[in-house]
C-alpha cells in the first residue's frame, strides 16, 4: 500500500505530538504511516527516510528539541537535504518547539528548506498546510471553512493542546537563556542541552549555543563567535572541487578543507553547482553567512 505521507520523528514526540497530528490528517483523508519511522538514538535518519519514501509519496520530518538532541552523524544531515529524492517525492520539515536559530545551528540546509513552524500557526493550520502540499486534490475540492470543520475534533484539540504547552515551555526557556550572553559579542544563549562527549555515550556534558553562532561544550569553545578576533578567515580553508559527471543537476561539489586548528572549529557546508565556479561561490557565500557578526 502507498501512503500519502510518512512522519519521521524522535520517539519522544510520538504520543504528545505525532499521534494527534496523524489522527488530524486522517480526518482530512490523508493516509499517514509513522510507527516504523520513530527514531531512537543510533538510528539512521537517511535509512528511515529511504524506507518511508519507499512506501509513501511525501515525508514529514518533525524537528524538535528531542530530535536535535540526538547525536546524528553530520553526513546524515547533509544527505537528508542534498540528495535527489525524485520529482514526485520530497521532504517537508516541521519545526516543533524549536527556533530558527536552533535549526540553523543544527543544520543550515534544513533551516533553508520550506518548513511549517508550529509556534506560528494553530493545529488546524498545521494539518491544512500539510494537506495543501501532500493532497492538493482534496484541498481544492473543499472550501476553506469546510476543511476547518472537517479537521476539528478530539484529535485536533489534543494537537492544539500540545502545541500550546510547547510554546509555553519554549517561552520559559527563552526567558531563562536570555540571561546568558556570548563572551565575545553579548548575543543571548538560545539553547543549553546535555549531549554525549564520546561515541559510547558514557560521558555527557553541557553544550551552550548562542544566537551569534558561538558554541561551547563542557566549557571549551566548539564553534567560534564571528566577533572573536581569532575567527578563521576564508584563506584558512583550501577549496577542493570535485566533478560529478553522473549527477543530473549539480555537476560540481566544492569542499572547504580547514588548514588551521581554528578553521577546523567552524564547519562550512559543502557547495553545489552546475559549474566549478558556481560550487566555489556557494562555499564562499556559506562562509560569509557564518562570519556575519551579531549586532546587539
Amino acid at each position: 500500500m502507498e501512503y500519502d505521507v510518512f512522519i519521521s520523528h524522535a520517539s519522544e514526540d510520538k504520543e504528545a505530538f505525532v499521534r494527534p497530528l496523524a489522527k488530524a490528517l486522517g480526518m482530512l483523508q490523508v493516509s499517514v504511516w509513522f510507527d516504523e519511522f520513530s527514531l531512537q538514538i543510533g538510528d539512521s535518519i537517511s535509512r528511515s527516510i529511504d524506507k518511508g519514501l519507499s512506501q509513501s509519496r511525501y515525508g514529514l520530518v518533525v524537528i524538535s528539541p528531542a530530535f536535535i538532541g540526538k547525536p546524528w552523524p553530520e553526513y546524515e544531515l547533509r544527505g537528508l537535504v542534498s540528495r535527489e529524492i525524485g520529482e514526485d517525492k520530497f521532504i517537508l520539515p516541521i519545526w516543533h518547539g524549536v527556533t530558527r536559530e536552533q535549526v540553523v545551528q543544527f543544520s543550515p540546509p534544513l533551516a533553508d528548506k520550506l518548513a511549517i513552524d508550529t509556534s506560528n500557526v494553530s493545529s488546524q493550520e498545521v494539518a491544512i498546510q500539510i494537506l495543501k502540499v501532500v493532497r492538493p486534490d482534496l484541498y481544492r475540492r473543499h472550501p476553506r471553512a469546510q476543511l476547518e470543520r472537517i479537521a476539528s475534533g478530539e484529535a485536533m484539540q489534543d494537537l492544539q493542546g500540545e502545541i500550546e504547552r510547547t510554546q509555553e515551555q519554549l517561552e520559559a526557556v527563552h526567558e531563562e537563556l536570555s540571561q546568558y550572553k556570548c563572551p565575545h559579542c553579548g548575543a543571548p544563549m538560545v539553547e543549553k542541552i546535555h549531549a554525549p562527549a564520546d561515541e559510547e555515550q558514557k560521558h555527557w556534558d553541557v553544550r551552550e549555543i548562542y544566537e551569534c553562532g558561538f558554541v561551547s561544550f563542557g566549557g571549551y569553545m566548539e564553534r567560534p563567535c564571528p566577533s572573536d578576533s581569532n575567527f578563521p578567515k576564508l584563506e584558512e580553508y583550501e577549496l577542493q572541487s570535485q566533478h560529478n559527471p553522473d549527477e543530473p543537476h549539480w555537476k560540481w561539489t566544492c569542499y572547504a578543507i580547514p588548514k588551521t586548528a581554528m578553521a577546523g572549529r567552524l564547519h562550512i557546508m559543502r557547495g553545489l553547482g552546475r559549474t566549478k565556479e558556481e560550487a566555489e561561490q556557494a562555499v564562499q557565500q556559506e562562509y560569509a553567512r557564518c562570519a556575519r557578526k551579531y549586532i546587539v
